[in-house]
């Protein structure tokens, strides 16, 4: 049996890494959305980057505010900036193919911003670079938050002037200066409490023995959390591969064939359980290589905990399979349960952690029990002692879900 297992799951696999467009999906993705997300929320620790991304900058606005975003591009370490005079050469250089991506500040983003107007930065991006351009946009976005920042003090003390007795009659000049320093002041105050935050937490031992933290890495969370989260994509492809067959009347021949049935759905679920392996493998390694993500001390941990995120979802998989009708139906079906449990298991925000009706509801997912144990081994260094939980809530969602699928499952 084991051998007939193996040969309807090598036959699978052959299909699937064929399909360029799921392996995208399943690889690419997740690495994708997590290095846009880890550098949105903070920098990756002490580690430094060794990613650099190519990057022509054109900054046409001789105001401050196209200067504080130029200094924000600069000053992040995944991009190598190029600067240049004009924004045909900019594009140029993209079309050449020289940079990923490039980079327009307009003439006008200052007096804009000034007038409280809506104002935009182009990204020019190159095709054959996706990856690497979406995350020049993430960077710039992040840069111009400083400026949204000004834009919509200046916007609220602008507002509270005009509402002043006498505003009508002030010259516009006076009027000006004054919000330019009252702003002066308030972003002088801001930077400051970034400096020394008026609240600050302050960790120590039982003993009072105060405890120097860690700075947080997000890469430590957010690949972990879309590495489940696209491990769940997976259930609607094997649901929908499992209609395949039936409708194509391969699924019959497999039955006529000296091959226990057992064999053919146990092939199918070894098939998507070595896609789970591999998707964690390469995006730990990439993890690893670009960010210096650590992966925790306890291998044995790593490789159960995989095993067991790899179970609950092909599990879930084939129960999607035996409880739908047809193939478009399955697909639709895994791609709406794969976005809720992107939602509801903590993959954006960790709602397992809080408390309340949404943190049960999380609790209720396999996601949230393989994040957190993810999360646990790369930035706390959890070991066996404290994955047990999470390794035995994965295989028991896999029992659960496994035991209803054979009990629906029609293999007409």
């Amino acid at each position: 049996m084991i051998r007939s297992t193996l040969a309807v799951a090598w036959k699978d696999l052959r299909i699937i890494l064929k399909d360029k467009g799921a392996l995208a999906i399943f690889f690419l993705m997740p690495l994708l959305f997590a290095t846009m997300l880890g550098m949105a929320f903070g920098n990756t620790g002490n580690a430094e980057t060794k990613i650099e991304i190519g990057t022509v900058l054109a900054n046409l606005d001789e105001g401050t505010y196209g200067q504080m975003v130029a200094d924000g591009l600069k000053a992040a370490p995944v991009l190598k900036i190029k600067e240049v005079a004009d924004a045909a050469e900019a594009e140029q250089q993209v079309a050449d193919g020289t940079v990923a991506a490039a980079v327009i500040i307009p003439a006008d983003l200052s007096a804009k911003v000034d007038a409280g107007e809506p104002v935009r930065i182009v990204v020019i991006k190159d095709l054959t670079q996706q990856d690497a351009a979406g995350i020049v946009a993430g960077v710039v976005n992040q840069a111009m938050a400083e400026v949204a920042l000004v834009g919509e003090l200046r916007y609220g003390i602008h507002a509270v002037t005009v509402q002043q007795p006498g505003y009508d009659q002030a010259p516009a000049e006076l009027v000006q200066a004054m919000e330019a320093q009252t702003l002066g002041v308030v972003w002088s105050q801001v930077q400051a409490m970034r400096q020394n935050p008026l609240i600050a937490v302050k960790s120590e031992t039982l003993e009072g023995q105060e405890v120097e933290e860690e700075p947080w890495n997000p890469i430590t969370y957010y690949v972990p959390g879309f590495t489940v989260a696209f491990a769940f994509f997976l259930i609607g492809a094997m649901a929908g591969d499992l209609h395949r067959e039936k409708e194509e009347g391969t699924f019959r021949r497999l039955l006529s064939a000296p091959i226990p049935k057992q064999s053919i759905i146990a092939g199918k679920v070894v098939a998507y359980m070595a896609i789970v392996f591999m998707q964690v493998v390469v995006l730990a390694a990439v993890g690893y290589a670009l960010f210096q993500m650590p992966l925790g001390s306890s291998p044995l941990g790593l490789g159960l905990l995989t095993l067991g995120l790899a179970l609950a979802a092909a599990s879930m998989g084939m129960l999607i399979g035996a409880l739908t009708r047809t193939k478009k139906q399955a697909e639709q079906v895994g791609t709406v349960v794969g976005f809720v449990l992107l939602i509801l298991g903590g993959t954006m925000f960790p709602l397992f952690r809080g408390t309340g009706l949404m943190a049960i509801l999380s609790r209720l997912t396999p996601n949230a029990w393989g994040i957190e144990g993810y999360m646990g081994m790369l930035a706390d260094n959890w070991g066996m002692a404290r994955l047990w939980p999470n390794i035995l809530a994965l295989f028991l969602f896999s029992a659960l879900f496994f035991a209803i699928a054979a009990w629906r499952f029609k293999y007409e």
